[in-house]
């Protein structure tokens, strides 16, 4: 028989192939329109094992969205909502990657950075979206208004259900209560 190859021996054995992420298997919108996309959304239901969502999931605030597109494709996303009673807006940047409809969110430190998927959206009336930090996946329904159809959530819920969360995991957003701006000492980029 012939030797093994160099680093084939037989205390050697092959790495295993790296596991799929989990966004990988998420298909994107097809033809995703940013103008279309733009506006003011207001978050109805997220699903995510965050911990702290799940403790602090009594203590929700309505929580609005405003996407605007820059240079093309880039999209700038500001997020109001309520925390210790005081209107805060947080802004973030989701900047393109090569494949139409996913982004990423770099935040600060290694290791922190935020994978997106539009999955889905009308324009009009829904977009779920799809973030993943780490191995971690959450997804999260947005609305033209605060209320969405039942068929809408029943979407959103199949959606969730695709990823390998559950119900247990959901969590759905207070319809009243939304804040419309904040003041300059209450935005952090």
């Amino acid at each position: 028989t012939a030797p093994p190859a160099l680093g084939q021996g037989p205390g050697r054995q092959r790495r295993p192939p790296a596991a799929q992420s989990p966004l990988e298997k998420v298909a994107a919108q097809e033809e995703l329109s940013l103008p279309q996309l733009a506006g003011r959304w207001f978050l109805v239901g997220v699903a995510s094992h965050c911990s702290y969502l799940a403790e602090h999931s009594h203590q929700l605030e309505a929580t609005t969205v405003t996407v605007t597109i820059l240079d093309g494709q880039s999209l700038a996303i500001s997020t109001f909502r309520k925390l210790d009673g005081m209107c805060w807006e947080i802004r973030q940047r989701y900047l393109p990657t090569q494949a139409h409809g996913r982004f990423r969110l770099k935040g600060r430190g290694y290791g922190s950075k935020v994978d997106v998927v539009v999955g889905e959206t009308d324009y009009s009336t829904y977009a779920i979206l799809y973030y993943q930090k780490g191995r971690s996946i959450s997804v999260k329904l947005y609305g033209r208004t605060s209320r969405v159809s039942d068929a809408v959530a029943d979407k959103f819920e199949q959606r969730v259900r695709a990823v390998g969360l559950n119900e247990d995991v959901t969590y759905y957003f207070p319809q009243y209560g939304f804040c419309d701006s904040a003041d300059e000492f209450h935005i952090l980029d």
